[in-house]
């Protein structure tokens, strides 16, 4: 949440508002109108000025990599949407050791959430892949305990979840060539320049990474 008790991540304008039968408004408060926020807001211009080939929003509370969509549960069709699943599968199997739940948000997260930004950047920002990853979450935690919950406690255990999720972050890179809405060789660029992988090299591909902490 915001400093206003918005949940930014319900801010945006697909299905917007909708309250499922368990709405807790403490934790899903959507605000008083879509792109009500300043940070949702933000990100909006960013991804229409910007028009990147994908999007990662990442946050924590389990393992998982999904796709749209959140508000419903489905999943996209054809060969773009195939393309997606594709990649997300692959990245279970090589850094998550086929762990991680893997599909649209709405059928694999055990709940519809509404609002969301991926969704939202998937079917109105016309990104081609849309990811939201759930990169940590401690399901031993007592429900009490938040920041054991949503983050890694020790050293350790923080540097073995960076290590792994930075490493799928440059994988991703390459593998977006399968999608047959991206040019082969811009698909392995990122924001910064430089090529990645060794799926080709050259162009000028774009990928936007948003953080939420928690849900």
């Amino acid at each position: 949440k915001n400093g206003r008790g918005v949940d930014t991540n319900r801010n945006w304008a697909v299905d917007w508002g909708v309250k499922e039968a368990d709405f807790d408004p403490y934790e899903e408060y959507p605000g008083k109108a879509p792109f009500s926020e300043p940070e949702a807001r933000m990100l909006r211009s960013l991804v229409e000025e910007f028009k990147p080939h994908a999007w990662v929003n990442v946050h924590s509370g389990m393992e998982a990599m999904f796709m749209p969509y959140d508000h419903k549960a489905s999943e996209p069709r054809g060969e773009g949407a195939e393309a997606m699943r594709s990649i997300l599968r692959d990245l279970n199997e090589f850094h998550c050791g086929a762990r991680c739940t893997v599909g649209g948000g709405g059928k694999g997260v055990g709940y519809l959430a509404h609002g969301t930004a991926t969704d939202w950047v998937y079917e109105k920002g016309a990104v081609p892949v849309a990811f939201t990853w759930e990169i940590y979450g401690d399901t031993q935690a007592h429900y009490m305990d938040c920041f054991r919950m949503f983050n890694p406690v020790g050293e350790d255990s923080h540097d073995a979840v960076v290590r792994e999720w930075v490493a799928a972050g440059v994988s991703v890179l390459p593998m977006l060539a399968r999608h047959p809405d991206l040019p082969t060789a811009s698909a392995v660029r990122g924001i910064g320049g430089g090529s990645g992988g060794s799926g080709g090299s050259g162009g000028s591909g774009s990928v936007v990474v948003e953080r939420d902490d928690g849900e």
